[in-house]
């Protein structure tokens, strides 16, 4: 059975949607069967990360009752990735209901190596959906105090509500002098820090371009910085990646 993992965080902003596509890519990379899901029903762009932007069915359309979710998933030119969009639009947004979010995505565990949900922030309805469609979390943050201790909340919330939090990601560490050192992120989060991701251009310019920096620049920091965390992903579930990627 694949292992379920949600993305999530306090803030709005911190990188979520593209430490989902980089994750992805990066564990198809190492020979692993992976499925990206688009569950931030208010505020998608995953498709548009990932270069999908003419998907015709959706998360969306599934959560209203308009389509099956085989209808939903697509291939991506990623290897060994395939993703399920959600819609951009009013309508379909005001149609989904993201009550059926678990019940929709947790019976694709049995397809997939690895199911990587990427969530909205905060813990309104919608994001807890999102997030308890997961069997697992990582939670990603950037340097700044009040970003941390909002992303803080979140998993003391998670881990009531049963999730595993497998760690955290300090996300575009080294933009100012003032950013919360990793080590003293960890003292806070009270969680172990699975990689820190530095600011690094390369990711912002391979967003740009709709290809994620692992597949745009392999030997960008950035880059390098996520096939860390897809490593440790794999050391947590007990699998050894494929030698060569």
């Amino acid at each position: 059975m694949g292992r379920l993992i949600s993305i999530a965080s306090g803030k709005g902003g911190t990188g979520k949607t593209t430490t989902t596509a980089n994750l992805s890519i990066a564990l198809g990379k190492m020979g692993k069967k992976v499925l990206a899901v688009d569950a931030d029903l208010t505020m998608a762009n995953l498709s548009l990360v990932m270069g999908i932007d003419d998907a015709e069915t959706t998360i969306h359309d599934v959560l209203a009752g308009d389509a099956d979710i085989e209808g939903s998933i697509y291939h991506t030119s990623f290897e060994n990735v395939d993703l399920i969009p959600a819609a951009i639009d009013w309508e379909h947004v005001r149609k989904a209901d993201p009550r059926k979010l678990p019940g929709t995505i947790k019976p694709l565990r049995g397809d997939y190596d690895f199911v990587i949900i990427d969530c909205p922030a905060g813990l309104q309805m919608d994001a807890m959906n999102a997030m308890l469609s997961g069997d697992e979390v990582i939670l990603i943050t950037n340097p700044e105090i009040s970003c941390i201790t909002d992303t803080m909340k979140v998993g003391i919330v998670l881990k009531k509500a049963g999730l595993a939090v497998l760690g955290f990601v300090l996300n575009r560490y080294g933009r100012t002098d003032n950013d919360i050192p990793p080590d003293a992120a960890e003292d806070v989060m009270e969680l172990p820090l699975l990689v820190v991701v530095p600011e690094d251009p390369k990711v912002r310019e391979a967003t740009l371009e709709g290809v994620p920096v692992v597949e745009y620049d392999p030997d960008s920091e950035g880059a390098k910085a996520f096939m860390k965390l897809a490593e440790e992903v794999l050391k947590i579930a007990g699998l050894k990646a494929r030698v060569m990627y």
